[in-house]
């Protein structure tokens, strides 16, 4: 059957980065040079904190231009894709290239600060794996939220690949269609627990 799948899970502690921003060209600039764990961290708080999906603003950095009434830049960062990079500096260059490109130099005005808080992480494994379809999907079923964050969105970026780690693994068994349609899953359109229910009727062939 090949390697099994080992459920792995993540806890987030955030942390101060010292930085913080009270107008638009500071935080481009702070944002060209925080550690990147910051980034990730502004980027899917939304989506780890389960609870406050759907919202119209996906991410913090989004929501900040909103309260700050720069509504045409809160909607071009909430239309960015961060499910389409596995490179935290790819996404950190599109991020200063859409502020930047949209920027009027001319205003200068304070805002509401922007405090940039990175997430300290752990990675941990669960205590159970999986060699067969059925395991695999009692896996993902006894799997925390927080489990499936870890392998719908961390696992890609620590892998370099736009594949999570459910979908790379039914490849490996000869799950080609269910992964595909779990990869193809918009993460943003419900909560973490509406994904995994999804997930789950996708490996049970409720969809096929």
């Amino acid at each position: 059957m090949g390697e099994k799948f080992i459920f792995k899970s993540e806890l987030w502690i955030s942390c101060y980065t010292g930085y913080k921003a009270t107008n638009l060209r500071s935080f481009i600039d702070i944002l060209k040079k925080i550690d990147s764990s910051s980034i990730f961290y502004h980027i899917y708080i939304n989506l780890f904190n389960y609870h406050n999906l759907p919202v119209y603003y996906p991410n913090s950095i989004a929501y900040w231009l909103y309260k700050n009434n720069y509504i045409l830049l809160a909607e071009k960062i909430s239309a960015l894709d961060p499910t389409e990079f596995y490179d935290i500096e790819e996404l950190r260059a599109k991020l200063v290239e859409i502020l930047e490109k949209n920027y009027d130099e001319k205003i200068k005005r304070e805002l509401i600060p922007f405090y940039f808080v990175k997430a300290e992480r752990e990675i941990i494994e669960c205590g159970y794996e999986a060699s067969s379809l059925e395991e695999f999907i009692e896996g993902i079923k006894q799997s925390s939220i927080n489990s499936v964050f870890y392998h719908l969105v961390t696992s890609k970026i620590e892998k370099r690949t736009l594949v999570n780690d459910y979908s790379t693994w039914l490849i490996n068994i000869g799950e080609s269609k269910k992964a595909e349609a779990i990869n193809k899953l918009d993460i943003y359109t419900d909560t973490l627990y509406g994904i995994k229910q999804k997930i789950i009727k996708i490996l049970e062939g409720e969809d096929d």
